[in-house]
C-alpha cells in the first residue's frame, strides 16, 4: 500500500527518509479496512483463489493479510521499490508465508501488463491506482490478467482528510501534487467499467487514526509535519506532544469490488439487430422482465448505461432472501441469469425510438447500431431531485435518505433530521418517528406548518426548527450536524429527505406518449400489468411507480414481462391463422 503522494519526476526507487516506515504505520492504523476488503473478496470469489497478486504491494501488510486469509494461493507482490520488496520479502517470512510470495519489480505505469501473470484470480489495488499516470490503461491490464470471474479489489481514498475536532476548529491536510490529487476525485466506478468490470460492491470505510494509541499519536505527528512544511517529511517526531494529543487524523476509504464477467461480450456487434423485445434499462425491473422473457424463449436484448439510481447505497434491503445485497451485486447476478437464458446486452443509452409496434427503431447514442424491436419495454427509472443543500448530495443513499422502509432500520435510535422542502410531508416524520424517539423537523423554506401539524408533532415529541438550512456538516458520507444560516448548529446522525421523483420519460415521449403528474413527481402511465396508452409500449419499475422498492420494481418486470409475451403470444397466433387461411 502506498500512500503518500509523488510527482512523476521523483523516482519510486529511492523512497523519501521514513516512508517505508510511514507506510508500515499506515497500514497497521488501515487493518479494519483490509480486512472488510478481504471479507468482502472472499465473499465475491466463485472458488478457492490459488493466484493473487497485489499492485503497488508498499511493505507487504496485504501480501501477508491475503496469504494467511487463502492459504492455498500464491501471492504475487509488484512493486517499482527494491527496498519496499526486501521488506516484503523479510515480512513474509517473519509471518511463515515466504514460499508463497512472488516478487515483481517493475514500474505500474510503464511494465504493467508484461509483468502481470495470467490467470489471476484476485487482484488487489490499495491507495495504489492514484499513483499511476494512466489508471485507466492499467485497469485495462487487470482485466486481462483475470481469469473470468475473477475480482478486483479496489481501495482509493474519498472525501476529505482532516483534523478533528471539526468544523471551524479542523485542520485540512492538503496533498502538494497536483496530477495525483485530480486521480483523488476520479470517478472509479466508471473506470472500472471502461475497462470492462462489473462493480459488485462500494463501501466507505472510515480511516482513523487516534492520538490514544501509540501508532494513532505518531501517524497524526507526522502528518502535520508533512503538512505543515509543506514537504515529505516523515522524520516528524515519534508519539503525541501538546499540539497533537487532541487531535485525531480522519479520511475516507472506498472499497470497490469488481469482477470480470464470466462470460465476455461479443467483440463486434452487428449494427441492425432484430429481437421480439428491446428493454430499455437494465436495474432490477428491466433484468426481471428481460429473465421472464428469455424464459419464455423470446429474443431480447437489454440496453442500459451502467448508471442505476441505487449506486450510492451501500445495501439493498427487504429484498427477501438478500438481505443486505450489494446494489452492484444483486444487477450483476441478475445480468449473468438473463444472459443464461439467450438475453442480448448493449452498454449504452438510447438516443430515439421510432416505428409502431412489430417494427419499432431504437438508436443507440454514439453508434451505428439500430435495434429492431417488436415491443418495448422502458425500465428507465427516474431522478430524484434533492434539495440543493450542500452535504445532501454527498451523502445521498448512505445516512441522506428518504425512505424509512429501504434504510429506516438501518438508522434506528439514531439523532434523525427531517429537513422539509415545500410541504411539510407529515406522513414522512409519523414514519420515522416510529424508528426513532429522537426525530427533528427542519423547516427550511416551507411555510409555517398548520396548528393541526404543530398539535400533532408536539404529541410525538418532535422538535420543529425553523430558519432556512444553510449545509449538513458531513465527515464523508456520515452527517454529523445540520446547521442554520444563522450559524446554530443541531447535531445528527441521519437526515430524511422527500425529494421529487421525476421519471425519466423522454423516450415515452418521443414515441408520443405524454407523462402524468403525481403529487411525488411525474411518471409514465400504465395499467396494472405495465402497458401504456402507446401501442406496443410499457412501463415498468420506478418509471411507472416512483415508490417501487427493489422487490416491487422486480415485481412489474415479471409482471409485464408475462403480459408482453402473451401479447406477443397472441399476435404471432393471428399472423399464422391468417398464414393458414391464405393457404
Amino acid at each position: 500500500m502506498t500512500h503518500q503522494h509523488h510527482h512523476n519526476h521523483e523516482p519510486w526507487e529511492q523512497l523519501p527518509s521514513g516512508f517505508a516506515e510511514f507506510l508500515e504505520l499506515e497500514a497497521r492504523l488501515s487493518s479494519p479496512v483490509t480486512t472488510t476488503a478481504i471479507d468482502l473478496a472472499a465473499s465475491a470469489l466463485d472458488s478457492t483463489p490459488s493466484r493473487i497478486v497485489e499492485l503497488g504491494s508498499g511493505t507487504g501488510d496485504n501480501v501477508i493479510a491475503l496469504a494467511q486469509r487463502f492459504p492455498h494461493a500464491d501471492v504475487h507482490a509488484v512493486d517499482i521499490s527494491s527496498e519496499l520488496l526486501d521488506t516484503v520479502s523479510v515480512a513474509a517470512t517473519q509471518a511463515g508465508v515466504r514460499e508463497r510470495v512472488r516478487l515483481h519489480q517493475a514500474d505500474l505505469n510503464d511494465e504493467l501488463q508484461e509483468n502481470l501473470p495470467t490467470g489471476v484470480d484476485l487482484m488487489w489495488a490499495s491507495l495504489t491506482l492514484h499513483h499511476i499516470n494512466n489508471p485507466a490503461a492499467a485497469l485495462k491490464s487487470a482485466f486481462d490478467a483475470l481469469r473470468p470471474g475473477g475480482i478486483l479489489v479496489v481501495i482509493e481514498m474519498t472525501g476529505e482528510s482532516f483534523f478533528v475536532p471539526a468544523g471551524e476548529q479542523a485542520h485540512e491536510v492538503r496533498h502538494q501534487a497536483s496530477a495525483p490529487a485530480i486521480h483523488h476525485q476520479v470517478d472509479w466506478s466508471s473506470l472500472l467499467d471502461y475497462a470492462g468490470f462489473d462493480v459488485i460492491e462500494q463501501q466507505v470505510q472510515d480511516f482513523v487514526a487516534s492520538p490514544e494509541t501509540a501508532d494513532g499519536a505518531q501517524y497524526v505527528a507526522k502528518q502535520l509535519q508533512a503538512a505543515g512544511e509543506k514537504n515529505d517529511d516523515w522524520n516528524a517526531p515519534a508519539g503525541a506532544n501538546e499540539e497533537t494529543a487532541h487531535l485525531e487524523f480522519r479520511s475516507g476509504r472506498r472499497i470497490l469490488i469488481a469482477q470480470r464477467p464470466h462470460s465476455e461480450p461479443e467483440k463486434e456487434q452487428a449494427e441492425k439487430l432484430e429481437v421480439d423485445v428491446a428493454v430499455i434499462g437494465g436495474g432490477a425491473a428491466g433484468l426481471a422482465a428481460a429473465v421472464t422473457l428469455g424464459r419464455s424463449r423470446r429474443e431480447v436484448v437489454v440496453i442500459d448505461d451502467g448508471h442505476p439510481r441505487n449506486a450510492p447505497a451501500h445495501a439493498a434491503h427487504n429484498v427477501l432472501g438478500n438481505e443486505g445485497i450489494s446494489p452492484h451485486k444483486l444487477l450483476a447476478t441478475g445480468r449473468e441469469e438473463a444472459a443464461s437464458y439467450g438475453v442480448q446486452f448493449i452498454k449504452g443509452k438510447v438516443s430515439g425510438i421510432s416505428g409502431e409496434p412489430d417494427a419499432f427503431q431504437l438508436t443507440i447514442a454514439g453508434t451505428k447500431q439500430q435495434v429492431h424491436a417488436r415491443r418495448i419495454v422502458l425500465a428507465t427509472g427516474l431522478i430524484d431531485e434533492l434539495p440543493d443543500i450542500p452535504g445532501v448530495q454527498e451523502g445521498w443513499g448512505d445516512t441522506v435518505l428518504h425512505c424509512p422502509f429501504c434504510h429506516g432500520w438501518e438508522v434506528r435510535d439514531q439523532k434523525i433530521a427531517v429537513l422539509a422542502c415545500g410541504e411539510l410531508a407529515i406522513h414522512q416524520v409519523i414514519l420515522f418517528r416510529q424508528l426513532s424517539d429522537d426525530v427533528t423537523v427542519f423547516l427550511h423554506d416551507a411555510p409555517q406548518p398548520s396548528d393541526e401539524v404543530v398539535e400533532q408533532l408536539d404529541a410525538l415529541n418532535v422538535r420543529l426548527v425553523h430558519g432556512r438550512v444553510r449545509k449538513l456538516v458531513m465527515e464523508g458520507t456520515q452527517v454529523r450536524s445540520v446547521q442554520l444560516e444563522s450559524t446554530e448548529l443541531f447535531d445528527a446522525d441521519a437526515v430524511a429527505v422527500a425529494p421529487r421523483f421525476n421519471a425519466r420519460t423522454e423516450l415515452y415521449e418521443a414515441v408520443g406518449g405524454q407523462a402524468e403528474e403525481t403529487p411525488f413527481g411525474q411518471q409514465i402511465p400504465t395499467n396494472p400489468q405495465g402497458m401504456t396508452p402507446v401501442p406496443g409500449v410499457w412501463a415498468i419499475g420506478n418509471a411507472a411507480q416512483a415508490m417501487a422498492m427493489v422487490v416491487a420494481s422486480a415485481a412489474s418486470g415479471v409482471t409485464t414481462g408475462a403480459a408482453v409475451h402473451g401479447d406477443l403470444a397472441v399476435a404471432d397466433l393471428n399472423k399464422a391463422v391468417l398464414s393458414r387461411r391464405k393457404e
